[in-house]
C-alpha cells in the first residue's frame, strides 16, 4: 500500500503512535484474545506462547507504524512468514486467517476506546476503516500465499519420501527397523497379508488402473503406488474380506492396460521377489489387452515370458509354417488350434465354438499337421504346440502377424 493519507497531527496517526508506545501490552492482549477464542492456539498448543506473540509483536508494529505515518513502506513479508510457519506447526489455514480477524479486531476496539466520544476522532477512524480492512485482507493474502508454499514443499517432501520408502521395499534395501519405518510412511501395516501388483499400458503416459489407490483406501485397504520408468507398481495390504481374488476383481474393472499380481506373501522383505512375480505375469498377459493375471493362474505363460529368446525360437520352430499362410488361413488355423486345446480335442465342442461343421475340424487339424510335422493328438506335439501359442501370444501375435 502507498503512504495512508491521514495527517501526521490527526487522530488516527496520534493513536496507532500510542500504541506502539505500550506495543507489549497491546500485543499480549492480542495473544489472549486468540488463544482465549481460537483452539489451535489455546487449548491444542499447536502454537508456542513465546512464538504467537513475536509473530504478533512484528506484523502489529509493522501495520501501526505505516498508519502512524512513520517511514519505510508496508511489506507483506512478514505475514507470508508468519502463514509459512503456521503450515509447519500444523494449524488449518481458516485458524490462521482467524487468529489474524481476531487480532485486528483487538486493535480496532482499542482504537474505538481512544476516541473518547470525540465525534472529529469517531470520524476520521470511521473514513480509516476501509484502509484498514484493505490492509488487512492483503496481509490476509501474502499470509495465505506463505502457507499455500509451505504446504507445496511439504507435499513434494512426502512424496519423495513415499517413492523412497516403496523403492527400499521393492528393491530389497530395507530391513529391520528401516522396514518398519517404510511401512509406516506408506501407510501399509508391518506385518500381514501382501501382494505385489505391476501394470503397463501401450498408451503412452497413461496410467494403466486409474484412481486404484483412492478406490482401495475407500475399501479400507492400505496399498502405497507409484509410478516406475515403464511401469505402475504397487503393494497392497490383503485383509480376511478383501482377498486376492476381491483384488483380482476390482483391478479389472479399472484396468486400462496389462496387469500382474504376485502371490500373496506375509513378510515386507519378501517384496523384491513378489515384484519379480508380478512383472513375469504382467509380461505373461497379452500385449495390447486390458488383461489381470495372477502370477498361480499362469506358471506356464511366465516361464515362456520370463525367457523371451526360448519363446521366440518356440514360436518360430512350431508356427512358421502356419504364420507364413495368407492372414484369414494364418487365423482361422491358429483359432481352430486354440480351440482345440480349451475343449480338450472334443470335435463336437470344438464345432460348436467356432460355429462350423465338426469334418471342418478335423479337416483343419489335419491341415494344422501337415504343415507343421505336428498331429495334436500326440500328447508331445500338443505339448509343443500348445507352448508355441502361448508363446505366440506373449510375444504379440498381432505385431508378429503383421511383420
Amino acid at each position: 500500500m502507498d503512504t495512508p493519507r491521514y495527517p501526521p497531527d490527526g487522530f488516527v496517526a496520534r493513536a496507532c503512535a500510542t500504541l506502539l508506545e505500550r506495543i507489549d501490552d497491546v500485543v499480549a492482549g492480542v495473544a489472549a484474545e486468540i488463544e482465549r477464542a481460537e483452539p489451535a492456539y489455546g487449548s491444542q498448543h499447536l502454537v508456542d506462547g513465546a512464538e504467537l506473540r513475536r509473530s504478533n509483536q512484528e506484523n502489529l508494529e509493522a501495520i501501526l507504524r505505516y498508519l502512524a505515518g512513520y517511514p519505510g513502506g508496508l511489506g507483506t513479508a512478514m505475514p507470508r512468514a508468519t502463514g509459512y510457519r503456521r503450515a509447519e506447526d500444523g494449524v488449518p489455514l481458516p485458524a490462521v486467517l482467524r487468529a489474524y480477524r481476531i487480532g485486528t479486531g483487538v486493535v480496532w476496539n482499542e482504537l474505538l476506546a481512544m476516541t473518547e466520544n470525540d465525534a472529529a476522532a469517531g470520524r476520521e477512524l470511521l473514513d480509516a476503516a476501509s484502509d484498514v480492512w484493505k490492509l488487512v485482507d492483503e496481509y490476509s493474502q501474502a499470509l495465505t500465499t506463505g502457507y499455500q508454499d509451505a504446504m507445496a514443499e511439504q507435499l513434494r517432501s512426502d512424496a519423495r519420501a513415499h517413492d523412497a520408502a516403496l523403492d527400499a521395499l521393492l528393491t530389497g534395501h530395507a530391513d529391520g527397523a528401516r522396514m518398519w519405518e517404510c511401512a509406516r510412511t506408506l501407510g501399509l501395516p508391518p506385518s500381514g497379508e501382501f501382494v505385489v501388483v505391476v501394470a503397463i499400458t501401450d498408451a503412452a503416459g497413461a496410467k494403466a488402473v486409474p484412481g486404484v489407490g483412492k478406490s482401495l483406501a475407500m475399501l479400507g485397504v492400505a496399498s502405497a503406488w507409484r509410478v516406475r520408468v515403464d511401469s505402475y507398481a504397487g503393494i497392497i495390504a490383503l485383509t480376511p474380506r478383501f482377498t486376492d481374488d476381491r483384488l483380482r476383481a476390482t483391478l479389472a474393472e479399472r484396468a486400462l492396460g496389462r496387469v500382474g499380481i504376485s502371490s500373496p506373501y506375509t513378510a515386507l522383505t519378501d517384496s523384491p521377489a513378489a515384484l519379480r512375480q508380478a512383472e513375469l505375469a504382467c509380461a505373461a498377459t497379452r500385449p495390447g489387452s486390458q488383461e489381470v493375471l495372477r502370477h498361480r493362474d499362469a506358471l506356464l505363460p511366465m516361464l515362456l515370458a520370463g525367457s523371451p529368446e526360448v519363446a521366440a525360437a518356440l514360436v518360430d520352430s512350431v508356427l512358421a509354417p502356419v504364420l507364413a499362410l495368407p492372414a484369414h488361413d494364418r487365423d482361422t488355423l491358429l483359432d481352430t488350434a486354440r480351440m482345440w486345446f480349451a475343449h480338450d480335442g472334443e470335435v463336437s465342442a470344438v464345432a460348436a465354438a467356432l460355429y462350423c461343421h465338426r469334418n471342418t475340424v478335423r479337416f483343419r487339424v489335419n491341415r494344422i499337421a501337415e504343415l507343421t510335422g505336428r498331429r495334436l493328438t500326440s500328447p508331445r506335439a500338443a505339448t509343443e504346440m500348445q507352448l508355441a501359442l502361448q508363446a505366440y501370444r506373449i510375444l504379440g501375435a498381432p505385431a508378429r502377424a503383421q511383420a
